[in-house]
């Protein structure tokens, strides 16, 4: 029964980590609205596109990768535990 709520607890991470890399996404389209509105919010726009790209894309690839170490861990601990 712990193996379970380990798994949960492992699956609810990764879904909200994937959710936040998901939204994350529309902030980076956000910042390249201001980017291409005007030249009022060049500078703005282009920090917002550069830092939540690099930063949004860690968190899904994170949120990709841990989607498989945490099938990984419950396999373990259901052959093992």
């Amino acid at each position: 029964m712990s193996g379970v709520s380990f798994f949960c607890f492992l699956l609810f991470l990764g879904c909200s980590s994937f959710l936040f890399g998901f939204f994350g996404f529309f902030s980076f389209f956000f910042g390249l609205f201001f980017f291409l509105q005007s030249f009022l919010f060049f500078f703005f726009g282009f920090l917002f596109c550069f830092f939540t790209f690099f930063t949004r894309l860690f968190f899904f690839l994170f949120s990709f990768f841990g989607f498989f170490v945490c099938f990984f861990l419950y396999f373990t601990f259901s052959l093992f535990g």
